[in-house]
């Protein structure tokens, strides 16, 4: 029974051993697929680092491009704010001088009309009223202005 027993044993311990190295085979081949993971890992590693870099340099070019442009837009906005507000003084200025202009033409009409009551109508004159000369002391945008006001009624 001895031997019995010792052949038994030693069929176990085969086994085992058996067993050890068709483990240590198996981990030895996903040790070495691990390893070639890691190579391409730390590629990836460093594909992902010169992403990253290349989209941090981007980032640094379109914050100074947009301050460029902020710049840029800034001063045209104040250009045109300036450009508006000189706008709004000539048309301010262009409405006094058309009220001033309406109430001289009301007052002139009224005188008109009033004399008209008093005197005969003259004959109209041969040349053109938009012919007339401006009068002195008056400037050349003003004349233009009463000769288009003349030519309007």
């Amino acid at each position: 029974m001895n031997f019995d027993m010792s052949v038994l044993l030693d069929v176990l311990l085969v086994v085992l051993l058996t067993a050890t190295v068709v483990y240590c085979f198996v981990l030895n081949r996903r040790l070495g697929q691990l390893r070639n993971a890691q190579g391409d890992m730390a590629a990836m590693v460093r594909s992902f680092d010169e992403s990253t870099e290349r989209a941090r340099s981007s980032i640094d070019d379109l914050k100074h491009t947009a301050g460029a442009v902020g710049l840029e837009l800034e001063g045209r906005i104040s250009k045109a704010r300036d450009m508006l507000d000189e706008l709004q003084l000539v048309t301010t200025s262009g409405e006094r001088v058309a009220d001033r202009i309406e109430k001289g033409v009301d007052n002139r009409k009224a005188g008109a009309g009033a004399d008209a009551a008093r005197k005969p109508a003259p004959e109209p004159k041969a040349a053109d009223p938009s012919s007339r000369a401006p009068r002195e002391g008056r400037g050349d945008a003003e004349s233009k202005l009463l000769k288009a006001l003349r030519q309007v009624r």
